[in-house]
């Protein structure tokens, strides 16, 4: 923010700009306030549905042929929406002699005629005087809808949503495309600069900046204020921009489907009707307004006074006035204030992803899930533990994730957010490559770092969840942001309490797991460290392969390790039973292979260490289904010490039909469940005995691989998720939680 003091001094050698003194003060008035005074996010409830219906508003000026196909597209793209609808044609500027045979032709839409163009906003306003129905279509007079279009969009019609916008083509597929629907801006200090965004491949929508003017369904009640509002705007140009940002301010969100296409004839009605050099000062007008009413650049409000000074007389008369700076200051404080809250503007388009949601036949519980680590595709055992829970709950739970690690994501993650009813990812908690391991403490205090809190503040205003799934023990200070309603369940992947050998830090964690309505631990021996009053076991479990199981195979002999290095304890184990083990059971088989899935973070160990590179060793460093490699496996290993949870690689090892060694450490969670493929060493060194024997002994582990698969029931994915869903029941159903101070509540 400018200093007013020094600001006012250059208004002597400018006495014209005393004329905008309103719109000065307005402008620093704004940044004063939302510096001190946020705000909140307005409480968004989602215990309504929207009622069905759809209205199409049409602008037209003078291309009555272009029209006529955009209407026949229209009627067939209507054909695929069963509720109730209305078209509203608005011709303005034409006669409407030209429209005689149209109006005929589809005398089922409403037709008004202006005499006098209207201008884009002015269109759009009459056409929403008439509109019945909640939500409306703005479709440009030559825009063509594919059939499914409209149909595509309906689905994204949430509590939270103000705008959904198709996908957009040319009819000409030799142009370069410039015009796609999914909206952005580049950062430019001196002007406002948006463009639109090429689509990346994937079907889910996508967080939008604006709903593009000619192509978007609108929330119709919101769409009449921002209309009302953006008439500075007119008659062309940046407003459609200007509802976006308002939206978002205001705490509701815009949506790009890829979806929903269109194709765009682009004739270019407004350089046809108007005077090139005046489009050009509007279209710059415009973006100045633009930039007074949202801070759009880095020109501070003295700079924008010059800029308007420097103007046209024609711009320097249509920027003054006390209502014009009014509604600048009423805008600016919106976003400016969004702003302090955290919203992040440059990562709208980015950072977000949306899966169609038809209306469920009942309502289902919204659980806000928060993950400090990449989820997927699932590469360590927590992440594999979410995913595999997240994707069996999802017909019964509405999933919305506030994720870190946003550059370990790709387009390989979409298939696991269909599951999801949002995805938003963050990034920018302060870890570097190389850095050393943090202390336990450190990494509680690093990973729930402002801006997640911001954004986890956000969502729970957006989405007014019913309960909040906090997940590992790194992110348990999160509870500090607690208000509202939701249940809040903190998921331990590990318990890291010492038994006493560390009295302070053990009562730090447990004064803040004692925020929580109930913990979720994955082993007994994990939940008896705790003292909360409510905690679950909700073991890890596997994907159930017995159905398509085939015997271990002898020869070539096979040991198989799937330890994600990203995990210390899975690389200092292999790495351990490789000095200790490898050599003797190389020399007894010599055709031994250890196949090691060690994920991302393998290859850069493998590359500088020796021990990695030895005969028969193989380090795979990708992301891979482990289903071939366990049924290329004679065994598996779990060379692990000083764990806690427990061992997603040891039962699905089992699961798979696969007998598995593991340390009596490793085996934490399953040590007593009587499963006859496990079979325990005292350590890491005393693991090539038994491995030695099982691999000399085709019969007897043949025999452990089918034994007594009862026991292993209990253990699949699809009963921890039936106790998952069972635990939200409970909490949902129950008054057993501390309830809080419920937030402001603003259905817009």
């Amino acid at each position: 923010m400018s200093d007013p003091a020094s600001g006012l001094r250059h208004w002597w050698s400018a006495p014209r700009l005393w004329a905008y003194a309103p719109l000065y003060v307005a402008l620093n008035a704004a940044g004063l306030i939302a510096r001190f005074a946020p705000g909140r996010w307005p409480l968004r409830r989602q215990d309504h549905r929207d009622e069905p219906g759809l209205a199409v508003i049409v602008p037209e000026r003078g291309t009555p042929d272009l029209l006529a196909e955009t209407l026949a597209a229209l009627e067939a793209a209507l054909a695929r929406i069963d509720e109730p609808w209305q078209v509203v044609i608005v011709v303005n500027g034409a006669p409407r002699a030209d429209y005689r045979a149209l109006e005929s032709r589809h005398a089922r839409f409403a037709w008004q005629f202006h005499t006098a163009p209207l201008g884009y906003n002015g269109a759009v306003a009459a056409g929403l005087a008439a509109v019945r129905q909640p939500w409306t279509y703005l479709l440009n007079s030559d825009m063509r809808l594919a059939p499914d279009a409209l149909a595509r969009l309906l689905s994204y019609r949430q509590p939270q949503v103000f705008a959904v916008t198709s996908q957009i083509f040319f009819a000409d597929s030799a142009r370069r495309r410039e015009e796609t629907g999914w909206s952005d801006f580049v950062w430019n200090p001196q002007t406002p600069e948006v463009y639109e965004r090429e689509p990346e491949p994937g079907e889910l929508a996508r967080g939008n900046l604006y709903p593009g003017g000619g192509s978007s369904l609108c929330r119709t009640g919101l769409l009449r204020r921002y209309v009302a509002g953006s008439t500075d705007y007119s008659p062309f140009y940046w407003e459609d921009a200007d509802w976006g940002v308002r939206a978002w301010t205001e705490g509701w969100e815009v949506l790009f489907c890829p979806t929903s296409h269109a194709w765009h004839h682009h004739r270019g009605t407004v350089n046809r009707h108007c005077d090139a050099t005046e489009v050009a000062r509007i279209v710059r007008r415009n973006a100045l307004l633009f930039d007074l009413r949202h801070g759009w650049t880095g020109l501070r409000p003295g700079q924008l006074m010059h800029r308007i000074a420097a103007a046209p007389p024609a711009t320097r008369e249509e920027l003054r006035g006390w209502g014009l700076a009014w509604r600048t200051f009423v805008a600016r404080l919106a976003t400016r204030r969004a702003q302090r809250r955290g919203l992040r503007f440059d990562r709208l388009a980015s950072d977000r992803w949306y899966a169609p949601r038809p209306a469920p036949a009942a309502a289902r519980p919204r659980v806000l899930l928060v993950a400090p680590f990449a989820l997927f595709p699932p590469a360590h055992g927590g992440a594999r533990r979410i995913a595999e829970l997240v994707t069996r709950l999802a017909a019964h739970v509405d999933f919305i994730l506030l994720g870190d690690e946003r550059s370990l994501y790709s387009a390989t993650a979409e298939p696991w957010f269909r599951h999801l009813r949002a995805a938003h990812l963050v990034e920018g908690r302060g870890d570097r490559p190389g850095d050393a391991p943090l202390t336990l403490a450190a990494r509680i205090e690093r990973h729930a770092w402002p801006h997640l809190r911001r954004e986890l503040q956000r969502l729970v205003a957006l989405y007014d969840p019913d309960l909040i799934q906090v997940e590992f023990m790194e992110l348990a200070r999160l509870a500090e942001e607690r208000t509202g309603r939701a249940r809040w369940l903190l998921g331990l992947h590990d318990v890291y309490l010492s038994a006493g050998a560390d009295p302070a830090g053990d009562e730090r964690q447990h004064a803040l797991i004692a925020r929580y309505d109930a913990i979720v631990a994955c082993s007994a021996e994990d939940a008896r460290l705790l003292r909360h009053p409510r905690v679950v076991e909700i073991g890890n479990g596997a994907v159930d392969r017995r159905t398509v199981y085939t015997p271990s195979p002898s020869t070539p002999p096979c040991l198989l390790f799937m330890g994600p290095f990203r995990y210390a304890q899975n690389r200092e184990g292999i790495a351990e039973f490789i000095d200790a083990c490898w050599p003797m059971l190389r020399a007894r088989f010599p055709t031994l292979v250890l196949r090691i899935l060690g994920g991302a973070e393998s290859a850069e160990v493998v590359a500088r260490e020796p021990r990695w590179q030895q005969p028969g060793i193989e380090v795979i460093s990708a992301f891979v289904d482990p289903a071939p490699h366990l049924a290329a496996a004679s065994l598996t290993l779990n060379p692990q010490h000083d764990i806690r949870g427990s061992s997603i690689k040891l039962i699905e090892s089992l699961l798979a039909g696969r007998t598995c060694v593991s340390t009596a450490d490793g085996a934490r969670g399953f040590a007593a469940a009587g499963l006859p493929g496990l079979v325990l060493a005292p350590d890491i060194a005393g693991m090539a005995e038994p491995v030695a024997a099982l691999l000399a002994d085709t019969a007897r582990r043949h025999r452990l691989e089918r034994a007594d698969p009862e026991r292993l029931d209990v253990h699949t994915w699809d009963a921890m998720a039936a106790r998952q869903l069972a635990l939200y029941r409970r909490l949902l159903d129950g008054s057993s939680a501390t309830p809080h101070p419920v937030g402001t509540s603003d259905d817009g």
